[in-house]
């Protein structure tokens, strides 16, 4: 309807509007497709070296020995630094251990993660940082630090499988499945 009025007013758009479809109770915007080369995905960006020392330099240290960085704080907790990109003139930033890491040695490769031993997110003591892989970081969360190449219940990495799109321990799966199958029968019986 919108299309037809605006061709009668003589202002058509360049693109097609959406259409508008119905699902079951709901008007859903029904819109087309983008081409795959519209949007690239991000590349990592390259940190600076001036940059990058600024980061492991700037710092003060607490209590724990911690080198906390003097940087502002993002509210994710970790500490943030910018810089304009002396090609395309584009502000970039990053967060401060990572050019802190950068510093010391050299890039971080993609898949791979800066990781804080310390668990004070504004640290840039280079002891207190590691370098996990995505996946071995995000097992890591909630102050559960079991020792890497295992599972939190010590089974070894080779178990992992593949399992409803996501990477799970086999036996510990196998374990939850189990106890909620004896559960559900204790309740069909009760």
């Amino acid at each position: 309807m919108l299309r037809r009025a605006r061709r009668r007013a003589g202002t058509a758009s360049p693109r097609p509007l959406p259409l508008l479809t119905r699902g079951p109770g709901v008007i859903r915007v029904a819109t087309t497709p983008r081409r795959s080369d519209q949007h690239a995905p991000p590349t990592p960006h390259r940190i600076p070296e001036r940059v990058a020392e600024k980061a492991a330099l700037s710092f003060v240290v607490d209590g724990d020995g911690c080198h906390v960085s003097t940087y502002s704080t993002g509210s994710h907790g970790y500490g943030q630094l910018g810089w304009d990109d002396d090609i395309t003139g584009a502000h970039t930033g990053t967060t401060a251990h990572r050019a802190a890491w950068t510093h010391w040695n050299g890039p971080i490769p993609e898949g791979m993660t800066v990781d804080h031993l310390c668990k004070n997110r504004r640290c840039v003591r280079l002891d207190h940082l590691r370098m996990l892989s995505n996946f071995d970081n995000a097992r890591r969360t909630s102050g559960r630090d079991w020792p890497l190449g295992q599972c939190i219940n010590g089974h070894p990495d080779s178990e992992l499988v593949h399992w409803g799109g996501k990477w799970k321990c086999r036996p510990c799966t196998l374990e939850v499945q189990r106890r909620y199958r004896a559960r559900k029968a204790a309740r069909a019986a009760a």
